[in-house]
C-alpha cells in the first residue's frame, strides 16, 4: 500500500496524522469517562414517567390504543382515522417520519404529543436505558471511536456513540449533565469556535468574512447584516438565526428547497436569501465553483491536509446524483480539513499534556469539542495547553479561535 500511498499523495496525512491519532484514540477509550449513575436514573424516571402520559394523551386524541412506535399503525391513525393530509406513501404504509410530523404540526393536537413522545423514547432507548449497562466497575463508560467510517475524515464513536447526544435539547443537556469529574478532578470543554465558517473564509479569500472574524463579530449577525442590507446593531434575532442557517447551508451545499424548508418560508425567499449571501460574498462563490469544477475534472476533492475523497456522484446519470456530487465536493473540503485539524490537535495535546505530567488526559472528542480530565488545582494549566494546541494546529487566516470551559460535568463545562 506504501507506493499507492506516495502516488495519491497521502503518505502525510496517514504519517503524520492518521497514524499517531490512533494511540490518542486508544487512551481516550481507555480513559472513558465518569458517569452519575444515580443522576441518571432521576432523568430516566422522569422520562418514562412524561412518555406515559403522552402514550395516554395520544391514545384519547387516537379515539383507542395503538403502537405508536409502529410507523404503519401510525399512519393508519393519522390518515386513515383521523383524516390528515397525506404525504409519501411506501410499500409498508404512509410515511410517519420526522418532516411528515413537521408539515402536519399545526393540523392536528395529536401530532407534537407524537412527536414529543418519539424524542423521549428515542433517548430512553438509547442512553438512559442502554448507558447505565455499559458502566465498568468504576463507573466509567468507555466509548470505541472509528477512523474510517466517515468519508469526510470525521472520527465516529459507538457502544455507546457519545458524539450524538442533543446539546439543543433540554433532555439531551441533562444526560450531558450526567457525566462527571471525580472527586478533586474538573471536566474542560476545549471547542474551536465556528471553525468550518473559519476554514470556508481562508479556502475562499473572502476579506469580508476574514474580517469580520478577525474583529471577533458574531459572525451570524454580521452575515444578517450584509444579506438584509443592516447595520449590525439593527439585526433581529429571527434574521441572525437566518443567516446563520444560510451560513451552514453554503457549507452543506443545501438548495433552495432545503432551505424554504428549514426556515419555514417560501422557496423564491429562500433563493433569495442564497443569491444574495453568494452576491455579497463573490469570492465564496467562486471558491464553490472552482471547487466543484475541479473535483468534476479530477475526479475527487482533496482538504487543506491532503486528505483525498473520490467523488463519483458528479458523473451521475441523473440530475439529483449530480447535485449530490457537487454538495458532497464543497462540504467534503471544509468538513474533511475541519476533521484533520482536530486530529492533528488531538496529537499535539495529548503530547502537551503528558510531557507537563499534570495527571490531565483526553477523555472525549465531540467533532470540533475536546473534553479534558484534570485534576482542579492544576486545570488552569492544563486548559492553556490545550487550547496552544488546539489554536496551533493549523495556520488558517482567519486563525482558529478556542473557546474553554471548566465544570463538574460535561454541561457545566461546556455552557
Amino acid at each position: 500500500q506504501e507506493p499507492a500511498l506516495a502516488d495519491a499523495g497521502l503518505e502525510g496525512l496517514y504519517r503524520e496524522i492518521e497514524l499517531p491519532v490512533t494511540g490518542v484514540l486508544a487512551a481516550m477509550e481507555d480513559a472513558g469517562l465518569l458517569l452519575d449513575r444515580e443522576r441518571l436514573a432521576q432523568i430516566a424516571a422522569r422520562v418514562r414517567a412524561e412518555a406515559a402520559t403522552l402514550r395516554g394523551e395520544i391514545w384519547e386524541l387516537a379515539g383507542g390504543e395503538f403502537t405508536i412506535e409502529s410507523p404503519k399503525q401510525l399512519g393508519q391513525v393519522l390518515f386513515e382515522r383521523l383524516g390528515l393530509p397525506t404525504f409519501r406513501k411506501g410499500k409498508t404504509g404512509w410515511s410517519t417520519d420526522r418532516k411528515v410530523l413537521a408539515a402536519l404540526h399545526d393540523k392536528h393536537p395529536i401530532v407534537p404529543l407524537i412527536g414529543r413522545y418519539r424524542e423521549l423514547t428515542k433517548l430512553d432507548s438509547t442512553y438512559l436505558s442502554a448507558l447505565p449497562e455499559l458502566v465498568d466497575e468504576h463507573g466509567r463508560i468507555h466509548t470505541t471511536f472509528h477512523q474510517t467510517v466517515a468519508e469526510t475524515g470525521r472520527l465516529s464513536s459507538v457502544n455507546p456513540n457519545l458524539q450524538n447526544i442533543p446539546v439543543r435539547t433540554v433532555l439531551g443537556r441533562e444526560i450531558r449533565d450526567a457525566f462527571v469529574a471525580p472527586a478533586g478532578r474538573l471536566l474542560i470543554s476545549c471547542d474551536y469556535s465556528q471553525v468550518e465558517l473559519r476554514i470556508l473564509a481562508h479556502c475562499s479569500g473572502e476579506p469580508a468574512l476574514a474580517d469580520a472574524f478577525r474583529r471577533g463579530e458574531d459572525i451570524h449577525r454580521a452575515t444578517a447584516a450584509e444579506v438584509f442590507g443592516l447595520a449590525p446593531e439593527e439585526v433581529q434575532r429571527t434574521e441572525r438565526e437566518r443567516a446563520k442557517a444560510v451560513n451552514f447551508g453554503i457549507i452543506y451545499g443545501i438548495s433552495d428547497f432545503g432551505l424554504a424548508e428549514q426556515l419555514g418560508i417560501g422557496r423564491d425567499q429562500a433563493r433569495e436569501y442564497i443569491n444574495t449571501y453568494l452576491a455579497r460574498y463573490p469570492l465564496v462563490k467562486r471558491f464553490i465553483e472552482r471547487t466543484i469544477s475541479a473535483a468534476a475534472q479530477d475526479g475527487y476533492v482533496t482538504t487543506l491536509l491532503g486528505r483525498r475523497r473520490p467523488i463519483p456522484e458528479l458523473t451521475g446519470r441523473t440530475v439529483q446524483q449530480r447535485h449530490l456530487g457537487e454538495r458532497l465536493a464543497v462540504n467534503t473540503v471544509i468538513q474533511g480539513t475541519a476533521a484533520d485539524i482536530i486530529k492533528v490537535a488531538m496529537v499535539r495535546a495529548h503530547a502537551a499534556l503528558r510531557e507537563a505530567d499534570l495527571g490531565a488526559r483526553l477523555v472525549l472528542q465531540i467533532h470540533d469539542e475536546l473534553l479534558v480530565e484534570a485534576p482542579e488545582d492544576r486545570a488552569e494549566r492544563a486548559a492553556v495547553l490545550v487550547r496552544e494546541a488546539m489554536t496551533g494546529a493549523f495556520a488558517l487566516d482567519p486563525p482558529l479561535v478556542v473557546d474553554v470551559g471548566r465544570g463538574r460535568s460535561w454541561l457545566a463545562a461546556g455552557s
